[in-house]
């Protein structure tokens, strides 16, 4: 038996090894490979003669300097095993997996145990060899990214108004708390539009309740094709209402965002008979703008946009209408803008 083999094995010996569904790679004292089993060859596209009596940077190189290689030097100096987990490292060697297994990835996860020969036992042995472990996770892998995307959908689920698709009250609260308190750190405005289909009593006794969801779906998709930055949150607040959350908007800015959508909505000329204002469906919007300098809690400035929501409907509708708490703390209206007829 040449230095470079290790002990001989019993006839059965083979046959197990070549049968375990993990990788095995035994390497000598000089680091290189005396054995890889059949599973590691076959999933590295490999023949035992182009790994045998090469060292592993030879037959890998993407392994270098890497996690893996430091590992090791470091288990082979301590004697102590070591795990270099697929959390962080996720495939160290190019083990491809099988077409049948194949979905987003082609390596195959591994998770690698390290374990060097125990000083007592390579001195009964010709040198002390090293055994590399390596287990397949990748279903394990998928399955905590298809258990993560099913919860990710749950809470998306949980946060959606299931009639318009929009957030839902619950996503409006916690996503206005997150950037007024975003707001007050950077000392940045947000602001508030809150929109009301006008005369939808009347569309709904005269279209009914299904011609009433459907219009509340268009304006829905109005909403989420203008407030399209990643960080603007739209919702429904209940029933008819919907409101609009823009980080970084001053009150121009709102009420320009707030007459488009009230000109698109206009635009799509769904016939309302009920509708004194005009024969086509219309929306009212109430603004209202966080300011750094003069906070409001969420519910304040909720509060606020529905008050100037009103005075909107109050002038007759079919217009927006800005709120805003001056120095001395009373409310008070910007000029309407009409939107076109």
């Amino acid at each position: 038996m040449s230095p470079s083999e290790p002990a001989s094995r019993q006839p059965w010996s083979d046959w197990a090894l070549d049968h375990l569904q993990l990788g095995l790679i035994v390497l000598d004292s000089e680091s290189r490979v005396v054995f890889a089993n059949k599973w590691f060859l076959r999933h590295a596209h490999l023949s035992a003669p182009q790994m045998i009596k090469k060292k592993l940077d030879e037959v890998f190189p993407q392994l270098g300097r890497s996690h893996f290689t430091l590992l090791l030097d470091h288990a082979l100096a301590s004697g102590f095993p070591a795990v270099l987990s697929q959390t962080l490292h996720p495939a160290p060697f190019p083990l491809r997996l099988e077409l049948s297994q194949r979905s987003q990835d082609k390596l195959l996860r591994q998770s690698i145990r390290i374990i060097p020969m125990g000083f007592q036992a390579a001195g009964s042995s010709d040198q002390r060899y090293t055994l590399i472990q390596i287990t397949d996770v990748t279903n394990s892998v998928v399955r905590e990214r298809l258990l993560k995307a099913q919860a990710s959908k749950l809470q998306d689920m949980a946060n959606m108004d299931t009639l318009t698709g929009l957030g839902n009250r619950r996503l409006l609260n916690d996503k206005l708390a997150l950037e007024l308190r975003t707001a007050q750190r950077l000392a940045t405005t947000v602001a508030a539009v809150m929109f009301d289909i006008d005369y939808f009593k009347q569309f709904n006794d005269l279209y009914g309740h299904l011609a009433g969801d459907n219009c509340l779906r268009e304006v829905a998709g109005v909403l989420r094709e203008v407030c399209r930055r990643p960080n603007d949150v739209v919702a429904r607040f209940g029933g008819e209402e919907m409101v609009a959350i823009l980080p970084e908007t001053h009150q121009a800015g709102a009420m320009q965002l707030a007459n488009e959508v009230l000109q698109r909505v206009h635009d799509l000329q769904v016939v309302h008979g009920g509708s004194s204002v005009a024969k086509v469906l219309t929306l009212s919007a109430g603004v209202a703008v966080f300011d750094p300098h003069q906070p409001l809690t969420a519910d304040a400035l909720l509060g606020l946009a529905d008050q100037a929501l009103y005075r909107a409907k109050d002038a007759g509708r079919n217009q927006v209408c800005s709120a805003a708490v001056s120095e001395e703390g009373l409310v008070w209206a910007t000029a309407l803008v009409q939107a076109a007829g």
